[in-house]
């Protein structure tokens, strides 16, 4: 049982083909099967033989079609099991009769050329258009003409009672391989725009938060009356020289190896930002200035302990920082401009130390 359920739903390799297509046609195809020899059975327990060949046809070329599906002809066997059905049902109606419901497979054939077959709308279309006369003819036909074949009352209600379930069996089929494209697509769709927005909340070299999201973010924050946090902004120094000596790829080198310090620094005491070149925001969330200065401390202690290793050198570097406690009665682009002050002031007294 499990290896025919493995060789049901084997894939195929056509990039162009829904994966989804060729199990939906297979299982179709063996419930047509299986559908046409019961009506075979009947035939032939009614001494009709003769017009149970054409029902055998249909089910040899069902089978040739469901082959057709592992040789990546997909679309080409879908586009015969439109044909044979419609003719299977042509053939039936006019045989057995409007009563044991065959006609209604025609509407599995108009779900399953939405989802599979027709891509372009007009072509959906027609082949909705078409089945609609199809079955419309089929109708007006038995309206004026006897059928070759009058069953017995029980075969007639039970083959009624068959197809019934065979089609809501087929549409169940057909709709859930819909809603789970749809879903697919739908989940695709958000991660798609998860990434997106990632890619624009991040800075791509050292995968912190950019400034953009960092002053959304912050808006955010100092929005809320009970407000208390801390900004630094640190700046690393001498990172011209560094560029200028080994190249900008040792600078970026820097720049990640930094990065993934602060992110470990800061990590249960805020969030880190890069906020341009060689310039990063610090936001200690429920820290005063005081406890903010020794987080900083540390941190610049841990800079200064981080070897940068670039094609055989061994680099390290210091940085020098801006702090400032904020404060509710100034502006947040005011409070960040006093933290950058107090970095300036730092460089001019010789880097490498903490402005509070």
């Amino acid at each position: 049982m499990g290896k025919l359920k493995n060789i049901l739903f084997m894939d195929v390799d056509n990039p162009n083909e829904k994966a989804d297509g060729p199990i939906a046609l297979r299982i179709s195809a063996i419930v047509m099967m299986i559908y046409l020899a019961v009506i075979s059975v009947l035939l032939v327990m009614g001494h009709r033989v003769l017009w149970m060949v054409g029902n055998l046809l249909f089910v040899l070329i069902y089978g040739y079609l469901i082959g057709m599906t592992y040789r990546n002809h997909t679309r080409i066997a879908l586009i015969l099991y439109n044909v044979v059905t419609v003719a299977a049902v042509c053939f039936n109606v006019g045989l057995i009769g409007w009563n044991i419901g065959i006609q209604h497979f025609l509407f599995v054939l108009v779900l399953m050329d939405l989802i599979f077959t027709c891509r372009n709308r007009w072509n959906q279309c027609a082949v909705v258009l078409f089945l609609c006369v199809i079955r419309l003819a089929l109708y007006f036909y038995c309206r004026m003409y006897a059928t070759t074949i009058q069953l017995q009352i029980f075969y007639d209600i039970f083959l009624q009672v068959f197809t019934t379930v065979a089609v809501f069996f087929m549409l169940y089929l057909n709709g859930m391989m819909l809603a789970r494209d749809s879903q697919i697509i739908e989940r695709k769709l958000m991660k798609y725009n998860k990434e997106l927005q990632r890619a624009a909340n991040t800075d791509m070299l050292t995968k912190l938060w950019n400034r953009l999201f960092l002053m959304q973010y912050m808006e955010k924050k100092v929005a809320s009356p009970d407000i208390f946090l801390s900004i630094a902004i640190g700046d690393i120094d001498f990172f011209k020289k560094v560029n200028d000596t080994y190249g900008h790829e040792c600078g970026d080198e820097v720049l990640r190896t930094l990065a993934a310090v602060f992110k470990k620094e800061m990590e249960g005491h805020g969030v880190v930002a890069r906020w341009g070149g060689e310039e990063f925001i610090f936001v200690f969330e429920g820290v005063n200035g005081d406890e903010a200065m020794v987080l900083l401390d540390h941190l610049q202690r841990a800079i200064r302990d981080t070897v940068i290793n670039y094609e055989g050198l061994q680099l390290k570097v210091t940085m020098t920082f801006g702090l400032v406690e904020y404060n509710t009665k100034l502006r947040l682009d005011e409070n960040i401009n006093i933290a950058d002050e107090r970095l300036y002031i730092g460089k001019e007294k010789g880097r490498d130390r903490i402005i509070y």
